[in-house]
């Protein structure tokens, strides 16, 4: 299993994951052109998606899934007008796509109907972001995967002294927003294990976050809980550079 962060922030979000011959994406939103350009630097292309995944309906996320066809988008009830039936995710189940399966998990966030996913073929992914905090069973759901998307979307100090009106600040902290550093780092101790090669910080805040801010934060909880996870393999998502990860052999 191979996996591009194409594109991850408040300004567009879109991650491919790739395994012997089926390409899931999830979300677009980013324009055509930078979805095709950002593909074919980690060589792929349009013919390479199989399947599309919606997380949720924000703009962030949608704005372009409708340049696919209807056939190959899935997501939760709501989150995109008439969808087929067939088309719909439901919360805790299974699905099989080719030689994948995808487990959904239900987020809690301001949206109609968000989800994360748990992909599983010859090794094992989480896709979440968008989440105001993680329940206990999508705990104990995602525990010991090899690879980790999972959101790090800000620093509170950070988001406190923005120029934000108190409102949104409250909605970012509250439990429909989105997982801080702090709060990212102590649950990826409780569900990594010794099968677990790279975890990928996703959904920074541009204003609330740094790149350097969100690792420093990881390796300080990561060293409290004694944590041997290697620094090298824990790595930070982009809004305008793919961050890639996985094994390559397309």
């Amino acid at each position: 299993m191979e996996f591009h962060v194409l594109a991850s922030g408040s300004k567009g979000n879109a991650t491919f994951v790739y395994e012997n011959g089926t390409g899931i994406l999830i979300d677009c939103g980013i324009s055509r052109k930078q979805l095709l350009y950002r593909l074919n630097e980690v060589g792929f292309n349009e013919s390479d998606i199989t399947y599309v995944f919606l997380t949720h309906d924000h703009y962030d996320h949608s704005k372009n899934i409708h340049i696919f066809e209807d056939k190959i988008i899935y997501s939760a009830r709501g989150n995109i007008e008439k969808m087929d039936e067939e088309h719909i995710l439901e919360p805790f189940q299974t699905y099989h796509f080719n030689q994948l399966s995808v487990e959904v998990l239900p987020l809690s966030h301001d949206a109609t109907n968000t989800v994360g996913f748990v992909i599983r073929g010859d090794e094992s992914l989480l896709y979440m972001t968008d989440t105001g905090f993680v329940s206990v069973k999508n705990r104990e759901l995602i525990g010991n995967l090899n690879y980790y998307i999972i959101e790090a979307n800000h620093d509170i100090e950070m988001l406190m002294n923005t120029r934000r009106p108190l409102y949104l600040k409250n909605r970012i902290l509250g439990d429909e927003g989105h997982l801080c550093n702090e709060y990212s780092a102590r649950l990826m101790c409780e569900v990594i294990g010794e099968d677990t090669k790279e975890i990928v910080l996703a959904h920074l805040s541009q204003e609330a976050n740094t790149k350097e801010l969100a690792l420093k934060t990881y390796y300080e909880v990561f060293d409290e809980k004694h944590m041997s996870f290697d620094r090298n393999n824990i790595k930070v998502a982009s809004q305008v550079d793919v961050v890639s990860g996985g094994k390559y052999e397309h």
